[in-house]
């Protein structure tokens, strides 16, 4: 019997993905994501990589074979969608059907251009790239991560500016084809993602140095650039938190973020009138 918690875990699932709870066992292996994740053609990479994330969270804690096999399926229309054009008939330029992310993938926006239009997000790639990480621990296949160390060399030098230069540092969005900067300023935490995520897919991976040089890129760009400050965003918290936690107690960098998160959180959303 499912807790409260798990139910209402379920309901947020299904105001997305439909009534997964009572799919039928014959139909689990044929299911399409429906489209709804507020993205073009029905795909939002952000919402959908804590989808894959979502599912695997109820295959732990159900132990039913079915969520296991929505998470992958959930993958395979992922790559189809946001691995290709907006009109749908070929990969990005870079993928092959050997290599699907080798152009990487879009992030999904409603509109082709524009302030708000579709393209690449450093950070939205990064996550995807874990929840791939995530669905191959948990399924026992390592095509997933395999799948992620290559959508990671893919994007990787083109989020960079000077890249072998001691003044390297990144853009937060580039263009759907991965040509161009759309947006040159660089994200807050987007270096310090790279360095942990690329850390836990090569941890992950048969070849034991296959990130190395790119970690390196965003262990330099992290003292040049990125910064432990934590902001009063809950998002941003939230993520730099969770950025945080995998090697508090083990590196500088890590305690002296989680420490000014959980501070910022203190004086402002749990004493905001001190």
């Amino acid at each position: 019997m499912a807790t409260e918690g798990i139910q209402k875990f379920l309901a947020a699932m299904e105001a997305v993905y439909g009534n997964i709870e009572n799919l039928e066992k014959g139909v689990q292996d044929t299911w399409v994501p429906p489209p709804k994740s507020g993205g073009h053609r029905g795909r939002y990479l952000w919402t959908d990589a804590f989808g894959v994330l979502n599912f695997l969270t109820l295959y732990h804690k159900l132990n039913e074979e079915k969520y296991l096999i929505l998470a992958k399926r959930l993958v395979l229309c992922v790559h189809d969608i946001l691995g290709r054009t907006r009109d749908g008939k070929s990969r990005l330029p870079g993928a092959t059907d050997e290599n699907p992310l080798g152009g990487g993938l879009r992030i999904g926006k409603v509109e082709a251009s524009g302030p708000d239009g579709d393209g690449q997000y450093h950070h939205y790639l990064t996550l995807w790239m874990f929840a791939l990480n995530r669905l191959s621990i948990a399924s026992g296949i390592a095509t997933y991560n395999d799948q992620a160390i290559a959508l990671a060399i893919a994007i990787h030098p083109r989020f960079f500016v000077d890249r072998t230069y001691s003044s390297a540092r990144m853009v937060w969005k580039i263009s759907m084809d991965m040509s161009r900067p759309l947006v040159s300023s660089q994200g807050r935490l987007d270096a310090t993602t790279g360095f942990v995520v690329y850390r836990l897919l090569q941890a992950a991976a048969k070849e034991p140095r296959v990130l190395e040089a790119e970690i390196t890129d965003y262990q330099k760009v992290m003292r040049l650039r990125d910064s432990v400050d934590a902001t009063h965003d809950t998002l941003d918290l939230g993520m730099a938190l969770w950025i945080a936690h995998w090697y508090v107690g083990e590196e500088q960098w890590a305690d002296q973020l989680g420490e000014n998160c959980l501070s910022a959180i203190s004086m402002v959303y749990l004493h905001p009138y001190d």
